[in-house]
């Protein structure tokens, strides 16, 4: 039978632990946290959310150390509760954080329009998702050498332009530390946690490590660089770009464009291109990292019979879970639609900070309700103070997740908002529709499948 390939190293995880997250869409949450603060100091909502990250990915590397495997979010859930409640739990999650591939594709098109303005957009989202597909179908070792190459390249470009950026208005930044009020800085980092999507995403890759204990270290690593790299470049766009100017990005009417204006006005024309190349590699890290794990997700579900079987196979030559990126396609196409028809992307950034809340949450449980049930599982990896770490996740997770759904926002952002709520709910009625009615019965067509495979035993020749 065919099976995952182990052919990955550290550079990898933290390239694909930081893949997601390494998004244009990720300029705009970097806008739309500043505009809750009153001065330029969403630097400081940036480090907080990487903070929170820090400790919800120690509950991630507690649990995948005990389950390295490509399904562990949902088996840390079922472990820990049941399979229904995984199912349900897991399905909402994956279903909500592929809501960045519709983002990631408007915005992405609004800023080749700029620069190439004879090809339609829905042209380029068309090719980027062919060329993605095309990579990861061909393995995993292409699919992980393009990630390294482009997130690397992204890390060490953001740094730059945003050294040069605080070098041209000679490191002086107006109201670096001034917050504002209380609620608006909690809305600040929320949505701040938009900017660490889907780190977690590198525990659905542990059967294609050379080593599993690499994956908490480099999800780690990851979680740190991002940190650095984005509260920098938060704090150099802030300050380079007027206010009006950025009121103006996420006015309906303007364009999600804060980093090719940024480009430009430190460096004209060629500036503007810079950053549309920068968005291209931001593109192309964050779908690919996308496609790569959330397959894998997919696949490992099929493959232990909560999702229909024929999403388990694998190419016999690359081995690549072929069937399961076909439906991740399909899906991401359906949210590039909404995202073109709409131009609601504020929305899809409340869902994926709402999901994310969600999950970091029900991990920290799991890390709780395990340590009672399964003391005994060797753990590689557990997080220090005993019960402080998970308590404190469930708590300020919770808290931010009550604030991104229901609490105060802009008056231009409540429909986003009404529309982030009732898209989740409608995930949860789906899944849990799916979790009741249709699981049970293809859970007992494979048992009954698998039953009538089993060889019967001979009965022994009776004597005489």
């Amino acid at each position: 039978m065919t099976q995952l390939r182990r052919a990955l190293g550290l550079r990898t995880i933290v390239s694909t632990g930081a893949g997601m997250a390494l998004a244009t869409v990720t300029y705009i949450s970097l806008i739309e946290a500043a505009s809750y603060l009153t001065g330029n100091s969403c630097w400081i909502a940036i480090l907080v959310a990487g903070f929170m990250a820090v400790m919800a990915g120690s509950c991630f590397c507690e649990l995948n150390s005990m389950y390295p495997t490509a399904a562990g979010i949902k088996l840390y859930i079922e472990k820990a509760f049941n399979e229904r409640a995984a199912i349900i739990i897991a399905g909402v999650y994956v279903l909500g954080q592929l809501s960045i591939i519709g983002a990631e594709i408007y915005i992405l098109s609004q800023c080749l329009a700029q620069g190439f303005t004879t090809i339609p957009p829905l042209v380029w989202a068309a090719a980027f998702m062919a060329v993605l597909l095309f990579l990861n179908y061909r393995g995993i070792r292409i699919a992980g050498m393009t990630q390294d190459i482009i997130a690397y390249t992204m890390f060490i470009a953001l740094v730059a332009v945003s050294i040069y950026g605080l070098a041209r208005i000679d490191f002086r930044v107006p109201d670096p530390l001034t917050v504002g009020s209380m609620d608006g800085f909690i809305q600040a980092v929320a949505i701040g946690i938009t900017c660490f999507i889907a780190f977690e995403w590198v525990v659905t890759i542990s059967e294609e490590v050379l080593d599993v204990k690499m994956v908490p270290r480099g999800m780690m690593i990851s979680l740190g660089v991002l940190t650095v790299v984005y509260a920098l470049f938060g704090l150099a766009m802030t300050s380079v770009l007027d206010r009006e100017t950025l009121r103006w990005v996420l006015d309906p009417g303007g364009l999600p464009i804060p980093h090719l204006l940024y480009g430009q006005k430190l460096l004209g024309t060629f500036g503007l291109y810079f950053m549309i190349i920068m968005a291209i590699m931001a593109s192309l890290t964050s779908m690919n990292a996308g496609i790569m794990t959330s397959s894998r997700f997919i696949y490992a579900m099929a493959r232990d019979w909560s999702l229909p079987r024929f999403l388990a196979r694998l190419h016999p030559r690359y081995a690549t879970p072929w069937a399961a990126m076909l439906v991740v396609t399909g899906y991401s196409t359906i949210v590039i639609a909404y995202a073109f028809l709409t131009h609601y992307i504020l929305s899809m950034l409340f869902i994926i900070a709402a999901a994310e809340c969600l999950m970091y949450g029900v991990m920290a449980l799991c890390v709780l309700r395990l340590r009672k049930k399964e003391p005994d599982v060797e753990r590689t990896f557990r997080i220090k103070g005993g019960p402080v770490v998970p308590v404190f996740v469930i708590v300020v997770y919770g808290i931010v997740a009550g604030f991104v759904l229901f609490g105060p926002v802009k008056p231009q952002d409540v429909i986003d908002q009404r529309i982030c709520l009732f898209f989740l709910l409608a995930l949860i009625l789906l899944n849990t529709l799916y979790a009741y009615l249709v699981w049970p019965r293809l859970r007992a067509k494979y048992q009954k499948i698998a039953a009538a495979r089993q060889p019967r035993r001979r009965r022994p020749p009776r004597d005489g």
